[in-house]
This record gives C-alpha cells, sequence and structure tokens, in this order.
C-alpha cells in the first residue's frame, strides 16, 4: 500500500495525549527503568534478552539531535519499524495513524520523552511520526527493524497539526 499522506490533510483526527499511553494500534511504549547510585544513571536502552515480545530486534541504529524549539517531521516507513527512546534532553513525541486498514486511522498519539521520563516507543509502518525539542540538544535513538531508506516517506512539518506543538523549556 502506497501512503500519500496530503490526501489526508482534512481528515478528522482523534488527538490522544501521553498520559493515555499508546493509543494507535500497533505502537507500544514501554517505561525504560533508570537505575542511579552514587556515580551516575544507568538506563538501558534495549537487549535482545528482554523477554518483550513489542520490542523489535534492531538492524539499523541511528541518533538525531534536534536544536531547541526545532520540530522534525513527518516521516513514515511503509515496512519498517521505528523504535524511540530519548536520553539526553526532552522531545514531544507525536504520531498520525494513516494507515486507512487501522481501527486507529486518525488518532494522534503524543508523547513527552526525556532522561527524567526514559521510554521506548515502537512505531509501526504507516504512522506517521514528528517531534519537537523541548530542551536544547535533545536527541532521539532511533532502533530500525530494517536496513537502508527503501520505505521512507517525508512530507513537511507544517502539513499536519501545526497547533500541536508544546512550548519549549527556557
Amino acid at each position: 500500500m502506497k501512503l500519500d499522506p496530503l490526501k489526508y490533510t482534512t481528515t478528522k483526527l482523534k488527538i490522544h495525549s501521553n498520559w493515555e499511553g499508546a493509543t494507535i494500534q500497533g505502537v507500544y511504549c514501554k517505561n525504560l527503568k533508570t537505575n542511579v547510585d552514587g556515580r551516575g544513571d544507568l538506563t538501558e536502552i534495549w537487549s535482545e534478552g528482554w523477554a518483550d515480545p513489542n520490542i523489535l530486534s534492531p538492524k539499523h541504529v541511528y541518533y538525531n539531535v534536534t536544536d531547541l524549539g526545532v520540530s522534525k517531521g513527518w516521516h513514515w516507513h511503509e515496512e519498517t519499524y521505528s523504535q524511540f527512546v530519548c536520553p539526553a534532553g526532552k522531545m514531544q513525541i507525536v504520531l498520525l495513524d494513516l494507515n486507512e486498514k487501522s481501527p486507529t486511522f486518525g488518532h494522534v498519539n503524543q508523547f513527552i520523552a526525556s532522561y527524567k521520563n526514559p521510554l521506548f516507543i515502537k512505531i509501526p509502518p504507516f504512522v506517521l511520526k514528528g517531534w519537537k525539542a523541548l530542551e536544547n540538544n535533545a536527541l532521539i535513538i532511533n532502533l530500525l527493524t530494517s536496513a537502508g531508506n527503501k520505505d521512507n516517506g517525508k512530507v513537511p512539518f507544517n502539513t499536519f497539526l501545526s497547533d500541536i506543538w508544546q512550548p519549549i523549556s527556557e
């Protein structure tokens, strides 16, 4: 199924916030545990040994540093799952389900992730994703389930939900 997000600009969207958890079919959110002691903090991002069938083995991993107040999006994959973690700074992550076959078509799911609120967010194909850095040098690590970018798609960040973005921290 090829996705043309621009045809959905007039779709009635159902907006959900992070305190409601994952509301889009196929999206999974796991609170990560931070171990703190006198030497510092340690948070596991991913482990092959986790007995969690919702977390998929990565094939390609990268990180993206975003400057304060910058919004990035919209981006989607047609086959690949993205799996986000924000280990530094603070990010507002917004997801939009544009899979017409999904029972949550038109749902908007948003999360606030940071080193203080470490989340692992799995994002299925045909779900648009975007984020905004709410603190300077906010970092997203993306653990993709495939290498390469054959199934990538992008539209400008102001195509959808231009009024959803949170104010930045000062």
